[in-house]
């Protein structure tokens, strides 16, 4: 009996501590582990408890929440030449703006970062001061891919069961979350795993202890590189215009006049995210185009008539919208769509601008 009842405090002490044994900078620093998290969504509890640590332990009242894609989160590059990295560096040596937290994740889509806001208000985490960026392509209909919810679509389903049966007959089958049954051991034993890696540290924290371990002696399933490759310049790239002809990048380029309605789960979301921060501070960015590269499909009338539409959703809205298309020049592009080092600053410099409005 007494070893069953150490056992249980042990647990406890576990269960409360770990997360303060735990160094923040492993799986987030200047943003999140991206190869951590894409590997088990659910370890996106322990980055949400970690952010909150830091805020908590650096007793800031006021920061910035960055979310969406791979723009916001800055591929290809390494996270010290991150739009989130030269924003907190001028906060530090300048003292303008605010402290920012960098939660976005590649092939995020609206309904992630929608049950990202309601996970975050789960934690604690404001979303007073909150950038996002969206592109041209998120507006396009489903066939069903991209999923509308890619990553965390069973937090959805459990967070808001409502927002998940609007988007349910659209998603892909392989996305879609079967309600629990007694009767089906297969829907009891996912949830049952999502749960315990979710709320129980042991399991919360078990990669994160793995990549600490890797990171430092080198060794594990993947050695961590400090020093990646510089990102080069789309022009250097010989291969990228047939590559972009291939039809899973076409597809994000199609003219077909935009819905603008419920039945759009890019229009869907946003209203959900508006409705969350009314009377907040919320800057929306429209991720630019590589305009020399893609010139063929962005100048269709098809297309320029879409973008119409994304500007004008934001007209009366409840936030700062910036349609970057041309604000940056092509030689700072890696791609069609995500910049090099120097095009992630430059995004900085124009995003600065605008958040020393919230002052």
């Amino acid at each position: 009996m007494k070893a069953a009842a150490f056992f249980l405090v042990y647990l406890l002490l576990i269960q409360f501590y770990l997360p303060y044994l735990a160094p923040s900078w492993v799986i987030y620093e200047h943003r999140l582990d991206y190869d951590l998290v894409k590997d088990r969504p659910t370890n996106m509890e322990a980055v949400l408890e970690q952010v909150r640590l830091i805020i908590k332990r650096e007793q800031f009242t006021e920061y910035v929440i960055i979310l969406g894609d791979s723009v916001a989160y800055s591929n290809p590059g390494p996270a010290n030449e991150s739009i989130t990295s030269r924003l907190n560096e001028i906060w530090l040596q300048e003292g303008v703006g605010y402290p920012v937290f960098n939660l976005a994740m590649p092939a995020m889509q609206l309904g992630d970062v929608y049950t990202m806001l309601l996970k975050m208000q789960r934690h604690g985490i404001s979303s007073d001061r909150l950038i996002i960026n969206i592109t041209y392509a998120g507006f396009i209909e489903r066939d069903p891919e991209p999923p509308a919810v890619y990553w965390l679509v069973e937090q959805l389903k459990y967070l808001d069961n409502a927002a998940y049966e609007k988007i349910e007959p659209i998603l892909p089958d392989y996305a879609k979350i079967d309600d629990i049954s007694i009767t089906d051991l297969d829907s009891v034993k996912k949830r049952l795993n999502t749960l315990l890696y979710e709320n129980f540290c042991i399991l919360k924290y078990k990669d994160i202890f793995q990549r600490l371990y890797t990171k430092k002696t080198g060794r594990g399933k993947k050695p961590y590189d400090t020093s990646p490759p510089p990102v080069q310049p789309w022009h250097t790239k010989a291969f990228l215009p047939e590559l972009l002809q291939q039809p899973e990048y076409q597809r994000d380029f199609n003219v077909t006049p935009f819905v603008m309605d419920d039945s759009n789960p890019q229009y869907y979301f946003l209203e959900k995210i508006m409705e969350i921060q009314q009377g907040k501070n919320t800057l929306v960015f429209l991720s630019g185009i590589n305009d020399r590269l893609m010139e063929k499909n962005i100048s269709k009338p098809g297309y320029q008539e879409n973008l119409s539409r994304i500007d004008e959703y934001f007209i009366g809205k409840d936030a700062i919208y910036i349609n970057m298309y041309y604000l940056i020049d092509n030689e700072f592009f890696s791609d069609h769509i995500h910049l090099t080092a120097d095009g992630y600053n430059l995004l900085s410099g124009i995003l600065l601008e605008e958040i020393k409005k919230w002052r």
